[in-house]
C-alpha cells in the first residue's frame, strides 16, 4: 500500500513539473504592418478570468514584455499601439488509474485478478490572449495567445502566467518585413 501511495506522489510531481511544458503559444500579425514605427503602447481593459489577481498579473507580465522590447507604456490616448488582453479558465479533468496484479504492481496494467485505484484531479486550464491594435486606424496589427498559461494553483500561477507571456514575446516584434 505504501508503494501505491509513493507512486501516486511521484506521478503528482512528474504531472505538475510537465505542466510549464504544455504551454502552448502561437501569434500571428499584419504583415504589411512596419512595427518599428511603434515604440508606444496603451492597456486596454480585456475579457476576464473571473480572478483579478490572474488577471492582473497577465497584464504585468504583458506590460514588462513589450517595455524589454523597447516600447513604452504611455496614459490613454497618447500610445501608438492598443493592447488588449483577454484571459479565460475553464476546469479539466485527470484520471490516473494504478492496477495492484497478482501480489505486483502495473501501470495500466489489464486483465487477471487485483485491484485498481483512480484519482482523479480538478485542475483548471487557461488561455491568454493579447492582441495589439494602431491607436490611430484601430486595426489588428498582431494577436498572441498563450495556452495552459493559467494555472489553478496559488503557487504556481506567478511563475507559469509570466513563463507563458514571455512565450508568446520572444520574437516579437516581428522582424521579417520586406522594406
Amino acid at each position: 500500500m505504501q508503494l501505491k501511495a509513493t507512486i501516486a506522489v511521484a506521478v503528482g510531481v512528474l504531472s505538475a513539473t510537465a505542466c510549464g511544458y504544455a504551454i502552448k503559444t502561437t501569434t500571428d500579425y499584419d504583415r504589411t504592418v512596419n512595427f518599428a514605427n511603434y515604440h508606444t503602447f496603451v492597456v486596454m481593459k480585456g475579457n476576464s478570468s473571473g480572478n483579478p489577481l490572474l488577471d492582473q498579473r497577465a497584464t504585468d507580465d504583458v506590460r514588462q514584455a513589450l517595455t524589454s522590447k523597447g516600447w513604452a507604456e504611455v496614459p490613454d490616448g497618447q500610445g501608438g499601439a492598443a493592447v488588449v488582453i483577454h484571459a479565460a479558465t475553464k476546469i479539466k479533468h485527470q484520471y490516473e488509474t494504478f492496477y495492484d496484479n497478482w501480489g505486483g504492481w502495473g501501470w495500466r496494467r489489464w486483465g487477471g485478478i487485483g485491484t485498481q485505484t483512480t484519482f482523479v484531479e480538478d485542475y483548471k486550464v487557461g488561455t491568454v490572449v493579447v492582441d495589439i491594435f494602431d491607436a490611430k486606424s484601430k486595426q489588428a496589427i498582431w494577436h498572441g495567445v498563450a495556452t495552459g498559461a493559467l494555472p489553478g494553483n496559488a503557487t504556481g500561477n506567478a511563475k507559469v502566467t509570466a513563463q507563458a507571456i514571455d512565450k508568446m514575446f520572444r520574437t516579437f516584434p516581428p522582424a521579417d518585413l520586406a522594406q
